[in-house]
């Protein structure tokens, strides 16, 4: 695989996918996360160039048409504060100037999303070299994260793509002891994700809804708690690995509604209560001496106070351990975001879907693409 750092861009004209999909209210930015991690890049290649051409999607329009409500124009105006310059707004790719501009929310492209060759050959002709920094994106098979970099002359990985890359890879190829953390409301969503970390992992921690059915496979009462019956007898079998990590302790409500929160151990729920999270206890924090642990998802409803406990227990633990925490997914920065602050962690992915894909162990295409160039 090609990388920017390693390819001359030298007054070359050059086109860079990133993902600047963020949300937007009446035209105002509400998270400027995306946006910022997308700046080295932009400020690396305009070192060397002023050629750049910046793409990419915003939501899901319907393709072939115009929506204003989808128009990169608020990230257009977002970049000029900050790079102190105009940044043209394109809506075809034969306008594409000899200086610095953003195309149009690329999925107005008809065919993008499908993969359509004529898109993928219009894009990768537009320019000398294009860079894919879109990690959150590299799932898709789509025209401007797949076959434009196909049909490119010279298609190399950015300096964000490349650090996803590197940290992720970092600790799943660590020959050192690795602890992983998986949790969310549903086994069936992270079953690939919990068989490839077990292979990977000396230990994994499952939180949340995820918890409940490890809990109720391992022949604990778990109440009115969400469970998916369905995945016992998985939940079973990922259990004989002797790997899995199950809370001793636990906090039950009646409901999602309560006002407060019992905390009980795993062995003393009662029918008419639901676990809604859980307690981070000694036997359960991980021994800092491991050298990567891996975090996806929330331990517990963390959104609502009386069950932020464990997310919260499990957020200051991290931040202080001297391990390297590898930690990705919108609600587990948003948890991160919540309790505590980013940059404290070794590596915070910016990618929700193709973070889960690449912890399953499954190829990316824009991965697959740029190997190939």
């Amino acid at each position: 695989m090609n990388y920017l750092v390693d390819t001359d861009i030298t007054d070359k004209q050059v086109g860079l996918r990133v993902d600047l999909n963020v949300p937007i209210e009446n035209g105002e930015i509400l998270n400027h996360e995306r946006l910022s991690a997308a700046l080295p890049t932009i400020l690396y290649i305009l070192e060397r160039t002023k050629k750049l051409c910046i793409l990419s999607h915003l939501g899901r329009p319907e393709e072939g048409s115009f929506n204003k409500n989808y128009s990169l124009k608020p990230i257009k105006d977002w970049f000029e504060k900050r790079l102190n310059v105009e940044i043209p707004l394109l809506k075809k790719f034969d306008e594409i100037p000899d200086s610095l501009c953003l195309m149009e929310n690329i999925r107005f492209f008809e065919g993008e999303k499908d993969n359509d060759s004529d898109l993928a050959k219009t894009i990768a002709s537009s320019f000398d070299i294009y860079v894919m920094d879109a990690f959150a994106t590299a799932h898709r098979q789509s025209a401007s994260t797949y076959g434009g970099i196909l049909e490119s002359q010279k298609a190399c990985a950015g300096l964000l793509f490349s650090k996803e890359i590197q940290s992720l890879d970092s600790a799943l190829q660590s020959s050192e002891n690795v602890i992983s953390i998986v949790g969310g409301s549903k086994v069936s969503t992270k079953l690939n994700v919990i068989q490839n970390l077990i292979s990977k992992s000396s230990k994994v921690l499952v939180g949340g809804g995820i918890a409940n059915t490890f809990l109720k496979a391992a022949g604990y009462e778990v109440g009115l708690s969400l469970v998916e019956d369905e995945m016992i007898d998985i939940s079973k079998e990922l259990l004989d690995t002797n790997k899995i990590i199950l809370p001793r302790n636990v906090y039950v409500a009646e409901s999602t509604q309560a006002n407060s929160a019992e905390l009980v151990p795993v062995d003393g729920v009662r029918e008419d209560k639901m676990i809604l999270d859980i307690e981070l206890s000694d036997e359960l924090k991980i021994e800092t001496s491991n050298n990567y642990i891996i975090w996806n998802g929330p331990l517990g409803i963390f959104e609502i106070e009386q069950f932020s406990t464990g997310t919260n227990q499990l957020v200051k633990f991290l931040e202080s351990s001297s391990s390297k925490v590898i930690a990705g997914g919108g609600e587990t920065i948003y948890a991160i975001s919540k309790f505590s602050d980013i940059s404290k962690f070794h590596y915070v992915s910016t990618a929700g879907g193709a973070f889960l894909e690449y912890l399953s162990g499954h190829k990316l295409p824009s991965i697959e693409a740029l190997r190939l160039k």
